[in-house]
């Protein structure tokens, strides 16, 4: 009977963030919180893309499960692109459209800084995208900004955006990806279903 109703208690908080994101429940998987679910879209996109580029694109005051992760693939041969940000702390995307090239397979930024709040122009950065570089798959890490502001993958064109409990008052140790249908990455672990 506790996994029963374990399991109602899963579905219907899946059903609750799709309905926030607007998007399906079959597009948000569960994760251990904010840094898992960034690993997972990063280091998950890179396995499943790598013949198609080895080129990524992220900010350079993302957080640390972020950067670290670009740190450690750049170690490996990928090659990195750290835009710069203005003093409000937000992307040029003059900047961006110079960086983005075919080899561009991912593009990472943090939608709301969490130490300075400034808010990336999704928007935009998806317009570039689309435009320059169509193969790459585009991670928004919202931890910041879930529960704050009005967020919409799918009107923005996220492929994966990642969202961590403990900022809207959840236990510490739950997080979420959204992946958007038809995106596929490559998992973190193997062999559990």
């Amino acid at each position: 009977r506790l996994g029963v109703n374990s399991e109602k208690i899963l579905k219907e908080q899946r059903r609750i963030i799709a309905g926030l994101l607007k998007v399906d429940e079959s597009d948000i998987i569960f994760t251990s919180g904010g840094t898992e679910s960034n690993n997972l879209a990063i280091f998950g996109t890179v396995r499943a893309k790598k013949r198609y580029g080895n080129h990524l694109i992220t900010t350079a005051i993302e957080h640390p499960s972020i950067l670290n992760v670009f740190d450690h693939l750049k170690e490996e041969g990928w090659s990195v692109t750290y835009l710069p940000v203005d003093k409000h702390g937000v992307i040029c995307l003059e900047e961006l459209e110079k960086a983005l090239t075919e080899e561009t397979i991912l593009v990472s930024v943090m939608h709301v800084n969490n130490e300075i709040g400034s808010i990336q122009p999704v928007e935009s950065i998806k317009r570039l995208i689309s435009k320059k570089a169509p193969q790459a798959l585009f991670h928004i890490d919202a931890v910041q900004s879930f529960g704050r502001l009005d967020i919409r993958p799918i009107e923005w064109g996220v492929d994966l955006l990642s969202i961590s409990g403990h900022k809207i008052h959840a236990p510490k140790g739950i997080g979420a990806l959204y992946i958007r249908k038809g995106v596929s990455i490559m998992p973190l672990q193997w062999g559990g279903g």
